[in-house]
């Protein structure tokens, strides 16, 4: 609440500057960050990632439970059954048992870091794209700042610029994602190299009776 009553107060003695100079109005925009998510193709991309490595984590958390699970139902039907032969055997079993576990353990939270660093990487990634786009924007439009809607209390409506900010930055992101077009040769003066087809291929190729016998 301070910090925000700071701002508001820079705000208005950089206004009452500005006029008393005879300089323009100090311009503020701002953006609603979770409706620039929404709508931006690379946060969604974030997003869809997010949901994807934690459906895999929970596979494969799954899965090695299911594992371990199975082996310690065959571990406790053969000690009902008195299939083991020795007491050495039956430990034998219970160190492995005792072995997934902890391999399941350490491989489960290796899992878990990987992704907190992919997601952190692409995470810091999106925000950088974001600040840069958000750099040339307000430069273009002559704008001061441009705050999160989220820092403050109240902003006007009108001064909300965040589908503006979605828009360019999906244009800029189709532009740079664009495939490459290919040139047609005639429109260069290049010549155009002939293609042969299936037909013009099968002439070369001897027919099994034209062949010369042994």
């Amino acid at each position: 609440m301070k910090k925000f009553l700071l701002m508001t107060m820079a705000i208005v003695a950089m206004n009452v500057a500005a006029q008393e100079i005879g300089t323009k109005p100090f311009t503020v925009r701002y953006i609603d960050e979770d409706k620039l998510y929404q709508q931006y193709v690379v946060a969604q991309q974030y997003v869809e990632l997010q949901n994807k490595l934690k459906n895999d984590f929970q596979k494969a958390q799954q899965k090695k439970s299911k594992e371990i699970e199975t082996f310690y139902n065959q571990v406790q039907n053969k000690y009902k059954k008195n299939l083991y032969k020795t007491q050495k055997a039956f430990e034998a079993d219970q160190k492995k048992l005792e072995q997934m576990q902890e391999k399941a353990q350490k491989d489960m939270e290796a899992m878990q870091k990987s992704m907190e660093v992919q997601l952190n990487n692409e995470q810091m990634k999106l925000a950088n794209e974001i600040d840069l786009f958000l750099a040339d924007y307000a430069v273009k439009n002559d704008y001061d700042a441009i705050l999160r809607k989220e820092a403050a209390m109240f902003i006007n409506p009108k001064w909300d610029v965040t589908d503006e900010v979605a828009e360019g930055l999906n244009a800029r992101y189709n532009a740079a994602n664009a495939p490459a077009t290919v040139v047609d040769p005639a429109v260069t003066g290049e010549p155009k190299v002939e293609e042969k087809g299936a037909a013009d291929i099968t002439k070369e190729v001897p027919k099994i009776e034209d062949a010369p016998s042994e």
